[in-house]
């Protein structure tokens, strides 16, 4: 078994402050609901002395600094998961729609997408993998409740009434290109905070032939299948048109209407017009420093990694767009942060966790935003989980009876309806040893000094937590007593234990038609939002109790917009035909970035680090430019870190570089696969 020393262990621990500067995640019954009076929209004004920066338009653009015009029913701003998901729907409601996006390619990403009760959950149900379909009454309490009551109760209504019909659209539209569902078992229906399983992975049938979609996909099959489908000339009489390279910098406002978005496009300020209604689908906000510091706790410094990726997007833009022409940003306290204990070791289960004083400090058995949040209240905002020999055949006691349970217990290991065994994190732990985030020792003494913590504090506070299992009661923090098992049996292990910042849910107030609300509270006519860019659904905290619920967001309100953008009214203007578009968009179209350097023809071999520990890489030169990529050893996981390496490979290869956007969501492969080309060419040179 391979230890690892105190020195690599402690080494990329990061203040989370730094860490934070250097990085800075049918209609259903809609229409139940009567929303307030559309009101016009007022033009932006100066920010207020003392406001920060983000509220004063730095633009004010007017048409007549357009130097091309292309008019469209709806302008949809951004490709990511929401972006894609309406494109989609608009597509099939007949919708002729633009999507413009900053980046040079979409930016689905996530693990999985929550939609309650779909016709997956059910099969789940019949087959006998699940006990009963979601109690929606306990889980919509459950999420009002974590968020404080804070939230717009009909938008999350909405989320869980409409999420079947939308789980039906996205299953069946995602089968035309043999993408199916699956998922891992991690759920704790039966928990004293239960979590509910509706988190659908979706992913080739067949990997060996899996449908090739174009070089502008990455990794997260959901929108890619969005992202393909909406183009669809021979499915659709309006397929949508995405322009990329083209980031959008301010609104049109005409007659108190946003009737159009002015974006920047090969140099040039392009004018995007719509007849419908722009939609806002430009992520969170927290990649803008500033609006992190107004809209958030300090909590947001104290994460160990952003795992957004790329900065082209989550900037905050649609936010910034809306508040320009008097859109109002949701109530509700801070903005909520979705936080995964995820930053360093990927395992940690229920075993006791000690802070750097070597103290015990929580209820170790409980969600994930529960031990990210304790986690960062800590000195350097970590801890270190303590486990010994037996922690397999502990780890599955707890997960058996569906009381345990939830990611980073489970850790996303097995499949639906697997037995709970021993083994089943056997090669996450070993990952976490290898990637120097777990440490072993044969004594408590030698783990104490190996993770720097105050070993007499340390020694007692194991002391007393296995008196405590040995009693059956947690009498310190009440941790339920299925979950005491003893750290008796060397060699004993330290998991340490980061958080990681997934994405800010906080945005523009918008009603249940998703139209962006005024300060007043009213319709602003002809503005949109959708995914993270929209507000009101979270406050206070984000509600994991249904797992993957704000990818799930982007997908339902997706999935509505395209029926409500097909019935609402429009204003005159004559649409730009297709011919135009395709000749405007290929003519400005920007090529993709390539590195001149020339190499050593040969075979080169690199090593970098992933999630889970090496990715060993052989890069081939031909004619001195990189001609091939293989992944000689890696240890990423199945459904994220092993599909983006296509991707990563496509990349590096066209850019004859290590310089390279990476694979969305899979931002610590993409960073160990980077680490590993640069390295091999460092020996072609």
């Amino acid at each position: 078994m391979k230890k690892v020393s105190r020195r690599d262990f402690l080494k990329g621990t990061v203040a989370g402050a730094a860490a934070l500067t250097l990085g800075s995640m049918g209609l259903g019954k809609t229409t139940a609901f009567a929303d307030a009076e559309v009101a016009p929209a007022p033009a932006a004004e100066p920010a207020a002395a003392g406001k920060p920066s983000f509220f004063t338009d730095p633009y004010q653009h007017t048409v007549a600094d357009a130097a091309h015009v292309v008019t469209s029913e709806v302008i949809v701003v951004g490709a990511g998961n929401s972006g894609c998901a309406a494109a989609a729907s608009l597509a099939d409601h007949n919708v002729q729609t633009i999507v413009i996006e900053a980046a040079n390619s979409i930016h689905g990403q996530g693990g999985g997408i929550g939609m309650a009760n779909t016709k997956w959950v059910q099969q789940l149900v019949d087959e006998g993998k699940m006990e009963e379909l979601t109690d929606v009454t306990k889980h919509q309490n459950i999420w009002i409740q974590r968020c404080g009551s804070r939230v717009n109760e009909k938008l999350v209504s909405m989320w869980f009434n409409n999420a079947p019909a939308t789980g039906e659209w996205l299953i069946d539209k995602c089968a035309e290109y043999d993408i199916i569902v699956r998922s891992f078992r991690a759920h704790a229906p039966h928990a004293y905070i239960p979590e509910s399983y509706d988190y659908h992975m979706f992913g080739p049938a067949d990997y060996a032939n899996a449908y090739k979609f174009d070089d502008k996909c990455g990794y997260f099959a959901a929108s890619n299948v969005c992202y393909t489908d909406a183009q669809r000339a021979d499915k659709h009489d309006k397929p949508a048109t995405f322009f990329f390279n083209t980031y959008a910098h301010d609104l049109l406002v005409e007659d108190g209407r946003v009737t159009g978005v002015f974006a920047q496009r090969n140099g040039e300020i392009w004018l995007f017009r719509a007849t419908k209604g722009v939609i806002l689908a430009t992520g969170s906000i927290q990649c803008d420093p500033e609006m992190t510091a107004y809209y958030c706790d300090d909590y947001i410094n104290r994460v160990q990694r952003d795992e957004h990726g790329r900065k082209q997007f989550s900037r905050g833009d649609g936010q910034k767009m809306g508040l320009w022409v008097g859109a109002k940003m949701q109530d509700g306290g801070p903005f909520p942060l979705m936080l995964h204990p995820q930053a360093c070791a990927m395992f940690h289960g229920c075993f006791p966790f000690v802070n750097k004083e070597g103290q015990r400090f929580m209820n170790e058995g409980t969600w994930v935003q529960g031990k990210s949040m304790n986690i960062m209240n800590q000195t350097d905002y970590i801890a270190y989980s303590i486990f010994d020999s037996n922690w397999g055949e502990y780890n599955a006691k707890s997960l058996e009876s569906g009381t345990g349970g939830g990611m980073f217990w489970d850790s996303m290991g097995a499949r639906m309806g697997d037995p709970f065994t021993a083994d089943d994190l056997k090669a996450t732990v070993e990952g976490d040893i290898t990637a120097g985030n777990t440490v072993v020792a044969d004594t408590l003494e030698e783990l104490a000094d190996l993770i720097g913590v105050d070993k007499e504090a340390f020694l007692a506070t194991i002391a007393r937590y296995n008196e405590l299992v040995k009693g059956g009661e947690d009498e310190d923090f009440h941790k339920p007593a299925e979950f005491l098992y003893p750290v008796e049996q060397g060699p004993f292990y330290a998991a340490k234990v980061g958080v990681a910042l997934l994405a800010v849910v906080g945005g523009l107030s918008v009603n249940t038609d998703l139209q962006v609300l005024s300060t007043e509270k009213k319709p602003i006519p002809g503005l949109y939002a959708t995914g993270n860019a929209s507000g009101d659904l979270y406050a206070i905290d984000y509600p994991i109790n249904m797992a993957g619920n704000s990818n799930g967001r982007c997908f339902i309100w997706g999935y509505l917009l395209g029926g409500i953008l097909e019935n609402a009214e429009g204003i005159d203007g004559e649409l730009t035909s297709y011919e135009e578009l395709a000749e405007l968009n290929a003519a400005t179209e920007k090529e993709a970035f390539v590195d001149e350097t020339v190499y050593k023809d040969g075979e080169y071999e690199g090593v970098g680090t992933g999630r889970n520990g090496e990715i060993k890489l052989k890069v081939t030169v031909s004619g001195g430019k990189i001609s091939g990529i293989e992944v000689l050893e890696n240890v990423e996981t199945d459904n994220i870190g092993v599909p983006a390496f296509d991707t990563l490979i496509e990349q590096a290869i066209a850019a004859n570089s290590s310089v390279i956007d990476g694979s969305t969501g899979a931002s610590m492969t993409s960073a160990g696969f980077r680490e590993a080309v640069a390295a091999a060419l460092e020996l072609a040179k």
